[in-house]
């Protein structure tokens, strides 16, 4: 099936682009940690690939059942924390820092329940 993607209005959602950015940061540290923490930084990325697409759900207006989205966001954000902690030694400390403050974006939108969104995009 073919991937479709997300219409304008979630694409320019706030939360939709700090999960896109956590997800652009995991893989640039998964790409520079040392071969025997590549599994542990892919399954980073593969949170928050997940944590995307909670988020695109989350703010897609025509989405019914959004408690379901905003749970799934809150669980990866949350798994996506814990999975950085051994890693960020091997990063960029700034883009640490950055990936660090976008899970927690993730992880306050989530707990808000979609009341309110992260800081501007």
């Amino acid at each position: 099936m073919p991937k479709i993607s997300p219409r304008k209005q979630v694409l320019d959602h706030p939360l939709y682009r700090a999960a896109m950015a956590a997800q652009h940061i995991a893989y640039q540290l998964m790409r520079e940690v040392p071969p025997e923490h590549k599994a542990a930084a892919t399954r980073l990325h593969g949170s928050l690939v997940h944590a995307t697409t909670y988020a695109a759900y989350a703010v897609d207006p025509d989405v019914a059942d959004k408690a379901a989205q905003w749970a799934g966001l809150a669980g990866t954000a949350a798994l996506a924390k814990e999975q950085l902690e051994p890693l960020a030694r091997f990063g960029d400390a700034r883009d640490v820092d950055t990936l660090n403050e976008k899970i927690r974006e993730l992880t306050s939108a989530s707990l808000a329940g979609g009341t309110r969104s992260p800081g501007p995009p």
